[in-house]
């Protein structure tokens, strides 16, 4: 890998790719997953959230893009989007990047379209959004669905590879970014400190990505979930990943419900569950 480039796998093979998905990450701090899965997947997620763009939010500044159209709670409205929420290669990346932590989960979803004649976003970092704290450590693994491929002339993301090793008041030119280009059904993963932006479209065809955003257990998810996905909405979904989108205690001590309850009750209150606000227990 040169500098400047953006570390690229063909797929993920759990075995075969795990080191190199962490050394990417490491390294790069971030790294592109071509074609991870088919465009079918993709389409799919496109098609079950059609119905909600009308009432999508479309950008009120030059951050969020006049042209940008953004579609959210993607989990509740699309049942494809659930089936690939826990990828392998998302749960992976997480664990390798906010692994440091006592349990990361799920923060937030957005199906974002970037319209013909978009400006580039200004470069930032995904952790700015906690007052601009200067974490000493990793505290977000995001990432970026290609729903439709990306290329540089349509807007896909503008990324500086190695960037979150950057001391905290860094700011990059935005020559120095690289087009985290690939084709439909690929991801993009990133880590929070990573500078970055999604890029002009300067097509006349509209650029869409479902984009991630992952969070240690102990920070504020980016939306609120049990607003989006509220108890008797989701009494269907997989333990697994109801615990992913907040409901489990998290940290030692965060996130009981109620009298010391696991938050896992409000969904199945026919359902014994184990009380005790405590996480993590001295052994």
């Amino acid at each position: 890998m040169r500098a400047g480039e953006i570390p690229r796998l063909a797929g993920y093979d759990p075995t075969a790719d795990a080191d190199a998905l962490r050394r990417a990450l490491d390294e790069a701090g971030c790294c592109v997953l071509e074609r991870l899965v088919d465009e079918s997947v993709m389409a799919a997620i496109a098609d079950e959230l059609h119905a909600h763009r009308a009432a999508a939010s479309v950008g009120a500044s030059d951050f969020e893009g006049h042209r940008t159209r953004r579609t959210g709670a993607p989990l509740p409205r699309s049942a494809t989007f659930r089936s690939i929420a826990m990828h392998p290669a998302i749960m992976a990346a997480g664990d390798h990047v906010l692994g440091h932590a006592t349990t990361w989960r799920f923060s937030a979803a957005e199906y974002i379209e970037i319209g013909p004649g978009e400006s580039a976003q200004r470069l930032h970092r995904d952790a700015w959004k906690y007052d601009m704290v200067d974490f000493p450590c990793e505290v977000e693994l995001n990432g970026m669905w290609a729903v439709t491929e990306f290329v540089a002339a349509n807007g896909a993301t503008r990324v500086v590879p190695g960037s979150h090793r950057w001391p905290h008041d860094a700011r990059p030119d935005p020559s120095s970014t690289v087009a985290a280009e690939m084709p439909a059904g690929s991801l993009f993963v990133y880590t929070g400190s990573v500078f970055h932006g999604g890029g002009a479209n300067d097509s006349d065809g509209r650029r869409a990505g479902l984009s991630l955003q992952h969070a240690v257990g102990w920070l504020t998810q980016s939306t609120n979930q049990f607003l989006e996905c509220p108890p008797a909405e989701v009494t269907d979904w997989s333990d697994d990943l109801l615990r992913f989108i907040g409901y489990a205690k998290t940290g030692n001590g965060l996130g009981y419900w109620r009298d010391s309850e696991d938050p896992l009750a409000a969904v199945h209150p026919e359902r014994e569950f184990a009380t005790g606000w405590a996480t993590v227990r001295p052994s």
